[in-house]
């Protein structure tokens, strides 16, 4: 019966039915659910999130994804010049320590706010009337990174605001690692209409967007997910899990890992939603979960899923917007309904945040 639930809450989400069923008893509704902060879709009553489909042309969609490129490539460069920068922005002989912004797992260097600044000018440069929202102009904390998306989404005069995280993965950044991107998304009246994610250390551009029904890597068609990665059984999926930096959300990600340990092929927790989110995309992952991410962490990978074929969904269910910050995306349906099933058995979608 459980299943049978899950399965009409997600068929529901994906066509856009006004029928919902929770399958979330209320004792485990969200602390932090979208509804609670957002409300309902219509919480922006001045947003035609349909708009899109009738006010953009194909030209300038393409007009807008070459732009969006060329900023990403821009911030990747920054990135592949500086990686493994902890020496230099933490000096060991006085002490000092990384520039901290709500704990010790969330970290800025000086070179976040340097590959915003070459995406923020390119994109200024060639459209000098869209508002944009970069994550190093939004102060610490979750609470911060949602009142600036409702900010930027009620000021927007042309209705266009660009989105960018310059380097997502800052601490695997700093100390060396190669699991950071850059995400480059364009939203026009509050939907995502174009994605780009680039991993500038394998070079590898990923971009969607909205209504082509297929997205790309380099310029080059990927296979649609449902008919080049259908697996049959949760069994053979590699799933990725949520590192949040918020303690409390942690622990209910580490409930999740352990429910999905052993009846799945193997759970990763790479850090950088960016990179998972494309990787499902392109196939090579099969589902990712996480906690109170911010639009610039989901916006560009929701819309290459979507697109791909896969699925998105808020982690109770309900469809994916923009304004979504716990997220559970799969590269097909059956993945899905088993692990928000798994996920909603052990206790591991809902948290109170610390702060």
């Amino acid at each position: 019966m459980m299943r049978f639930f899950f399965t009409l809450l997600l068929c529901s989400a994906l066509l856009g039915s006004a029928v919902s069923y929770s399958v979330i008893p209320p004792t485990k509704q969200w602390t932090t659910s979208n509804k609670a902060l957002f409300g309902s879709a219509q919480s922006f009553p001045s947003l035609d999130r349909d708009a899109w489909k009738t006010e953009l042309e194909h030209a300038e969609l393409q007009g807008l994804v070459e732009t969006a490129e060329a900023a990403a490539r821009a911030a990747g460069q920054v990135i592949v010049s500086h990686l493994g920068c902890a020496a230099e922005v933490c000096d060991p002989t006085t002490d000092e320590e990384c520039e901290i912004k709500t704990n010790l797992k969330d970290i800025v260097t000086q070179y976040d706010k340097q590959a915003q600044e070459s995406v923020e000018s390119i994109i200024r440069d060639a459209y000098p009337l869209h508002s944009f929202l970069g994550e190093e102009d939004v102060n610490p904390g979750a609470a911060a990174s949602e009142a600036a998306l409702e900010a930027a989404l009620a000021k927007s005069e042309s209705g266009f605001v660009w989105i960018c995280d310059p380097i997502d993965g800052t601490a695997n950044f700093a100390a060396g690692l190669t699991l950071c991107a850059v995400t480059v998304s364009v939203v026009y009246k509050g939907t995502t209409v174009i994605g780009v994610i680039y991993d500038p250390h394998q070079d590898e551009l990923f971009s969607a967007v909205k209504g082509e029904g297929q997205s790309s890597l380099n310029g080059k068609p990927m296979p649609n997910l449902k008919e080049y990665h259908a697996i049959e059984s949760i069994r053979d999926a590699i799933i990725n899990a949520g590192c949040p930096a918020d303690p409390n959300a942690f622990a209910t990600s580490m409930r999740g890992v352990m429910a999905l340990n052993g009846r799945s092929r193997g759970l990763r927790m790479i850090a950088c939603s960016a990179l998972t989110t494309a990787w499902i995309a392109a196939g090579r992952l099969n589902a990712h979960f996480g906690y109170d991410l911010s639009s610039w962490d989901l916006a560009p990978g929701a819309l290459l899923i979507s697109e791909s074929g896969g699925i998105v969904t808020d982690l109770d269910g309900s469809p994916y917007q923009l304004e979504t910050r716990n997220m559970l995306c799969s590269t097909n349906l059956v993945v899905h309904q088993d692990v928000l099933q798994i996920l909603t058995e052990a206790d591991a979608v809902s948290f109170t945040r610390s702060q």
